[in-house]
């Protein structure tokens, strides 16, 4: 596979961690400005509410990001711990995804720049258990895994900023704008992060029009 297809993507499997029932029930019509509004009086079922309509997506995020499952639950826990605490700040409340998505990136650069420092002590003994080949489903066929090998390798070469929007942009599908939020940027400087990745990627997302970003 010479060339990394976005449907490449489709065989991830939903992390097992995420899989976590709701003990509360959860009504699909309540919006999260009315979650935040109930959780910023001290409704405990709101807050209850907003992690369990979003944890799943948020573990997805950090598994893709971090590569590393104890990395990622500190991350879940810890976004969330943030999120429910600075309530306050958070202007909109109907944009309590993306603002989340925001922090969960955040303690991901943190988690990156902590490993950065232990790789260079040479105390870095993480392992990487969650990697991109490890989270499809185990029915897709042996040319995604290697595919996805060599792009875990490659991605592991590039610095924290542009992994994590490359990942964003191309793993999880979201816009340049989006991407752009969530790393606390300007479009110009994702942009740049999205070419310098493409670059170390070049061997799977050259000569492919549906990665290039003046698209999004």
């Amino acid at each position: 596979m010479h060339v990394l297809d976005p449907a490449l993507f489709q065989y991830f499997a939903v992390p097992v961690r995420a899989r976590t029932a709701s003990p509360i029930r959860l009504d699909p019509g309540l919006a999260d400005g009315e979650l935040v509004r109930r959780a910023r009086r001290g409704d405990r079922w709101a807050e209850e509410a907003l992690y369990h309509r979003h944890v799943r997506d948020v573990t997805r995020v950090a598994l893709r990001l971090l590569s590393r499952s104890a990395d990622a639950e500190d991350v879940v826990q810890d976004a969330f711990v943030l999120a429910l605490r600075d309530l306050a700040q958070l202007e909109d409340g109907d944009a309590f995804r993306s603002w989340l998505l925001k922090i969960t990136v955040h303690q991901a650069h943190r988690k990156f720049r902590r490993r950065k420092l232990l790789r260079a002590l040479g105390l870095d003994r993480g392992e990487d258990d969650a990697a991109l080949p490890l989270q499809v489903d185990p029915r897709a066929g042996p040319e995604v895994h290697v595919a996805l090998g060599e792009v875990e390798r490659l991605l592991t070469t590039l610095p924290a900023r542009s992994r994590i929007a490359w990942v964003l942009r191309h793993v999880e599908a979201y816009s340049i704008d989006e991407v752009a939020r969530a790393c606390n940027c300007s479009r110009a400087t994702t942009k740049r992060a999205l070419v310098e990745a493409s670059r170390v990627l070049a061997e799977y997302v050259a000569h492919d029009d549906r990665w290039d970003d003046d698209q999004g």
